[in-house]
């Protein structure tokens, strides 16, 4: 900030400057009891560390445009530095306490009016030019400029401080939650983040632009772990209460108009830990061409086949061994054999059925069926074998 100076030759006479300085006691009382009558955020006793800088605020400002206005010029940079650094705190405090700026630059607006209306009272008095009176005019609202830019510059620092430490803080006790911390340490940071707990929350993966548009919008609860963070080639958002009425329609309205996302079930918030884990399964799976690319991909409409998937070596291995009698055959035989035996399960041997969702007719159907039957013989009259025949089928894996 560059101080405001007057020129020298119409600089207050050293008189007057006296008189000024020797009235400031008065004076700051003065611009005080304005601030307090006009200003309603400080209609209150100016008491504590909140009294202290709004009065130690008026009485620099006061003192330092004397030091500028007066005939013995101006103080180093030092000074300018430190007077500065005052109203960039007073900015600070009010962000702090979360108070807009716009009471404490209406508070300035205050003080330059008194100041203003004393200094030309004096003027008038001691016969100053109205060239003088109007220059010092321009000075008196010019320093109130400055020391308004500086509070602003204050009050914008420590928002966006107090923003980024309120999201690390939400962030650290978005991974708690994702971990298996003890209940009390997750207590802990739900008070240190200023959280106040939902009923449910709900993961969803999104890219990171998405997922920060979809968490402000959504709910100011909403907790976020960025891409870089969540692990999953995508940013994990938890979101609150989605089960409420009306809001599953407006989240599904909203997810509509993001990338793919991957919606999880909703949880306790205390369990969201299992349901995240899910997600990040689902879009593995989704990744690998084993689920649809569903706008959003709700995992809960899935959860069969993330079973079916939950031990891929223990799977392939048992494809191995009941798809073990269709080794013999050309690759494109068993492509054929596997789609209709997987579809002859799916349709509990309803040959109609099966040659619809083959395409084929149904006289087909009977001679592959017949086909199966002579290569695996017994097992497909055994429940229990059925059931793992339909699992290797289902989950698309081919032998050969």
């Amino acid at each position: 900030m560059t101080a405001v100076e007057p020129p020298a030759a119409l600089r207050l006479p050293p008189d007057v400057t006296a008189r000024l300085r020797a009235g400031l006691p008065a004076l700051a009382d003065e611009v005080l009891g304005a601030i307090g009558a006009e200003v309603p955020a400080y209609a209150r006793p100016l008491e504590g560390a909140f009294g202290r800088g709004i009065r130690l605020g008026v009485q620099e400002a006061l003192t330092r445009f004397l030091e500028l206005a007066g005939s013995a010029g101006t103080t180093g940079p030092g000074r300018a530095a430190a007077s500065r650094e005052l109203y960039v705190e007073l900015g600070r405090g009010e962000a702090r306490v979360g108070r807009p700026l716009d009471a404490l630059l209406a508070a300035y607006r205050v003080g330059a009016r008194v100041t203003w209306s004393r200094l030309a009272e004096l003027g008038l008095r001691e016969g100053l030019p109205p060239e003088l009176l109007v220059q010092l005019a321009a000075g008196v609202f010019a320093y109130i400029d400055e020391i308004s830019s500086a509070s602003a510059a204050g009050h914008a620092a420590e928002q966006s401080s107090l923003v980024s430490e309120r999201e690390r803080r939400r962030e650290a006790l978005a991974r708690l939650l994702l971990a298996e911390a003890t209940a009390a340490v997750v207590d802990e940071a739900v008070t240190v983040a200023g959280w106040t707990p939902s009923a449910t929350l709900t993961p969803a993966l999104l890219s990171d632009p998405d997922a920060r548009r979809l968490a402000a919008r959504w709910d100011e609860r909403s907790l976020l772990l960025p891409g870089e963070s969540a692990g999953a080639g995508r940013a994990l958002v938890l979101l609150p209460d989605v089960d409420g009425p009306g809001r599953g329609e407006r989240l599904g309205a909203m997810l509509a108009a993001t990338g793919p996302a991957v919606l999880a079930p909703v949880r306790p918030w205390r369990e969201v830990r299992v349901a995240a884990a899910l997600a990040v399964r689902a879009l593995a799976l989704q990744v690998a061409g084993l689920l649809p690319y569903e706008q959003p991909l709700r995992v809960e409409d899935h959860l069969a086949v993330l079973v079916v998937h939950a031990d891929l070596l223990a799977l392939s291995e048992l494809g191995a061994v009941r798809l073990a009698p269709l080794e013999g055959l050309t690759e494109s035989a068993r492509e054929r054999m596997t789609e209709t035996l997987r579809s002859w399960l799916a349709h509990h041997g309803d040959r109609q059925r099966v040659a619809a969702d083959l395409g084929i007719h149904p006289q087909t159907v009977r001679y592959r069926v017949g086909q199966l039957r002579e290569l695996f013989g017994e097992q497909l009259e055994d429940p229990a074998r059925r059931l793992e025949l339909a699992l290797v089928t289902g989950a698309g894996l081919r032998r050969g």
